[in-house]
């Protein structure tokens, strides 16, 4: 089995971070293989972002599935681009906060998502409302931290910590999603921190849980419904004549 991990910015930093990220995470006999795009921004916090790396994030979805690919994962918490490649593939798509969001509504009657900055807030809002998920979403909070300057982990764990536990205390939160693929290596501190101060409650990192879920997929032959996600119709498109 074979992976595509799209990281659907043009950071060269987050593409090698995540190239190593996901060594670990791959199961027995698959193959992940994580790509940037070529044109875009360097972060995704808003709509605008998000539109402005799409026709990178397909193009590479494009590539991934002709060169033999079995499903892909888009490696933001805006699920960029996931619905359009589901209408162009045969391949499943999967992105990480519908994800998350699905698992973390069956293991706990509320969850909140700890986001990056304000500007996200609706978009991960409005994600949880297609889900039909509006219900179980307590809050979405953010750390007030852009995405490019997450390596600073000692600031992002404290924040985490203090968002989260306003989540669980003062929204009524019962688990807890990152908000952004590029917090890296701080779920298990964040879960610590908040069992020291009280509050068992899960932590779900996205991208482990995406992939392993793209994995199951292809695994029992499931793929998006070709009646949600139908094919686009023929046309002339130039945008690849322009972007080439």
């Amino acid at each position: 089995m074979k992976l595509k991990v799209i990281v659907p910015i043009t950071s060269k930093v987050f593409e090698d971070e995540t190239k190593e990220e996901i060594k670990t995470m791959a199961g027995p006999g698959v193959v992940l293989d994580a790509e940037g795009i070529q044109y875009g921004t360097a972060s995704i916090e808003s709509i605008y972002d998000e539109l402005l790396c799409a026709p990178g994030i397909i193009k590479v979805g494009e590539k991934a599935q002709s060169e033999g690919f079995d499903g892909i994962f888009v490696s933001c918490m805006g699920d960029p681009a996931v619905e359009a490649l589901r209408e162009k593939l045969d391949i499943p798509v999967v992105g990480p906060c519908r994800t998350s969001m699905i698992f973390a509504a069956d293991l706990a009657s509320t969850f909140s998502v700890v986001t990056v900055l304000e500007n996200v807030k609706y978009l991960i809002a409005s994600i949880a409302h297609q889900l039909s998920l509006s219900r179980k979403l307590a809050s979405v909070r953010s750390v007030d931290i852009p995405v490019l300057d997450l390596a600073d982990k000692e600031k992002l764990v404290t924040s985490l910590i203090n968002e989260s536990l306003r989540a669980v205390r003062e929204d009524g939160a019962h688990a807890i999603i990152l908000g952004c693929t590029g917090m890296m290596g701080v779920s298990e501190l964040l879960s610590e921190g908040l069992k020291a101060e009280g509050c068992d409650v899960p932590v779900i990192y996205p991208v482990p849980v995406a992939i392993k879920y793209l994995e199951l997929l292809v695994s029992l032959g499931l793929n998006q419904s070709q009646m949600t996600y139908m094919t686009p119709t023929k046309k002339e498109r130039n945008i690849w004549d322009k972007l080439s």
